[in-house]
């Protein structure tokens, strides 16, 4: 009988021992799955910083790009490459008698 009840008491105090170890392993569990979603969570907080800056700054380019487009083709255009040659260069639009024709041989 003896035997009998302090098997019990040790199976007892074995069981709450396993009961409480099982908690505290479950509850530092969570604590590493919730540690590591908020890490994660930075993380991706961090590539998003990271990828609109990178499309603010894509954009910028785009803007600026399209700038120059606009400058080339104002600058090359035939009304200022024409004025530019009248006042800096002194030339003008030839007469027809200035215009001389020259035949040119075939390859």
């Amino acid at each position: 009988m003896r035997r009998r009840r302090v098997r019990r008491r040790v199976r007892r105090r074995v069981r709450r021992w396993a009961a409480g170890s099982l908690f505290a392993l479950g509850f530092a569990g969570l604590l590493v799955s919730l540690s590591f979603v908020t890490w994660r969570q930075s993380r991706a907080f961090e590539a998003l910083a990271n990828l609109d800056h990178v499309q603010r700054e894509l954009a910028l380019a785009e803007a600026d790009e399209a700038d120059l487009q606009r400058r080339i083709q104002r600058l090359a255009s035939r009304a200022r490459i024409s004025g530019v040659a009248h006042d800096r260069l002194g030339m003008h639009m030839p007469e027809a008698s200035e215009i001389v024709l020259i035949a040119g041989g075939g390859p």
